[in-house]
């Protein structure tokens, strides 16, 4: 493929409003194949914001947004976005930019959390548990180490470093754990439940139709205990 056919393709798919991934499948185009002809192109070096830094637009978008419904808070308005805009942006960048914006409502009731769970797991994968632990590279971005743990066990079943927390981010890891596990072959009454934060990815639509579609329940952090 000529340099002038791999610049119009790099064009092509950074002028997507959506993911990247969606944009290359559709051109048959490789992952790996296109960040080395982005890093080959003569003005790669000069690029100075990280590559998951949202943009001004985003920015805007995201206080429009909260000025339209105000009455969402910085977790539901992340979701909303994910699902909505094309683009994924974390609970805490919306809470920084409404906070400096002045957008943010005082809460009246501090919730305090329990030192441990009311019911405890009594067996393996009667409930796993996911996270992400992130790291910051200078001059590039972010990393997050994405986990799915056995609570009972505290046995990691799956974990792979991603470039951001979107729902399809965190989905590869869970399908990880359960092709690891066999947990689609487990009678669907007896299937693990999943516990997680309200972080955008994991309260997401896409995240919640993939864990129907595997027969997963979901616990969200701070709302339900987990199963008996």
């Amino acid at each position: 493929m000529s340099p002038a056919e791999k610049a119009t393709i790099l064009a092509q798919v950074e002028s997507q409003s959506g993911r990247k991934r969606q944009a290359l499948a559709a051109l048959g185009i490789p992952r790996s194949s296109y960040y080395r002809w982005r890093r080959s192109q003569p003005d790669a070096g000069k690029r100075k914001r990280p590559w998951n830094q949202i943009t001004p637009n985003e920015e805007r978008r995201i206080l429009a947004v909260a000025r339209e419904s105000p009455d969402l808070s910085s977790r539901q308005l992340s979701a909303w976005i994910t699902d909505n805009e094309g683009f994924a942006v974390s609970e805490s960048t919306v809470y920084r930019i409404l906070r400096r914006e002045g957008l943010v409502k005082r809460q009246e009731n501090q919730l305090s959390a329990a030192k441990e769970y009311h019911t405890k797991t009594t067996r393996p994968h009667q409930m796993w548990a996911t996270d992400a632990s992130y790291f910051r590279v200078v001059g590039w971005g972010y990393y997050y180490l994405v986990t799915v743990m056995d609570d009972y066990s505290r046995f990691i079943l799956a974990w792979k470093l991603q470039k951001d927390m979107s729902a399809d981010s965190l989905i590869e890891v869970v399908q990880e754990a359960v092709d690891a596990t066999g947990m689609t072959d487990v009678p669907v009454k007896d299937r693990t439940k999943l516990l997680s934060d309200n972080g955008a990815g994991y309260v997401s639509r896409a995240f919640r139709d993939y864990l129907h579609l595997v027969g997963i329940g979901h616990i969200l952090a701070g709302t339900l205990p987990p199963p008996d």
